[in-house]
């Protein structure tokens, strides 16, 4: 994640950049894979949550609720769960659709 609102996917067996991920509209502060590695999510100062599909490089959804910026995202271990913790003070749960 960076400060120009993007995020950027590197190829770590040549470390050249393979792709820049588009769509939030503040500082890009926390990225993390799910378990399967097909899903990326991101938290942000615009106060979303970016839910990103890897194959197609492309957003799927924002997850909106939180107060403020969004510091940092996990996923649960079953992949069923995104958790989000923002400078309003509060973590939120959201639940991973199977589709």
């Amino acid at each position: 994640g960076s400060d120009d609102d993007r995020i950027y996917l590197w190829d770590a067996s040549n470390y050249e950049l393979s792709a820049q991920l588009t769509g939030h509209a503040g500082y890009v502060n926390g990225v993390t894979f799910d378990p399967a590695e097909t899903l990326l999510v991101s938290g942000s100062h615009d106060r979303t949550v970016g839910v990103w599909n890897l194959a197609e490089q492309k957003l799927i959804t924002t997850l909106k609720g939180h107060a403020r910026e969004v510091l940092r995202v996990a996923f649960s271990p079953d992949r069923t769960l995104i958790a989000s913790i923002s400078w309003d003070g509060t973590v939120r749960l959201w639940g991973v659709s199977s589709e």
